[in-house]
């Protein structure tokens, strides 16, 4: 009786420390850099710091990302339908930003290319 009433208490325990162990990975990143409309009025230096933005970005998202795919694998057994598809919907909305992101900086490239002969 002991044991069925120690082992019951121990996953609760474990159960209530799950979604605190998904807390590690911290907040998204959410200071989305800015990549000015017209490539093609930006000096290098500009577009340079514009491009080291974008990558220090992306390179934050890529480790939020991996952190919480490591936290999916612990949580998703507990975790309802619902709250596996907005986990999904909230990732997928991530990564299409910053690939957006990363297309703005591309067009922004080509343009200053263009503007530059």
């Amino acid at each position: 009786m002991k044991r069925s009433t120690f082992a019951f208490a121990l996953l609760a325990v474990s159960l209530g420390a799950l979604p605190a162990a998904a807390d590690n990975c911290g907040e998204p990143p959410l200071t989305v850099p800015s990549i000015p409309d017209d490539g093609g009025q930006l000096t290098a230096d500009e577009l340079r710091e514009a491009r080291d933005t974008v990558i220090a970005y992306s390179n934050s998202v890529d480790a939020y990302l991996a952190c919480m795919d490591e936290r999916m694998v612990k949580l998703s057994p507990y975790m309802t339908k619902d709250q596996y598809a907005r986990w999904t919907e909230d990732s997928n909305a991530l990564h299409d930003g910053r690939r957006d992101l990363q297309i703005k900086l591309n067009e922004a490239i080509r343009a200053y290319r263009r503007a530059q002969g």
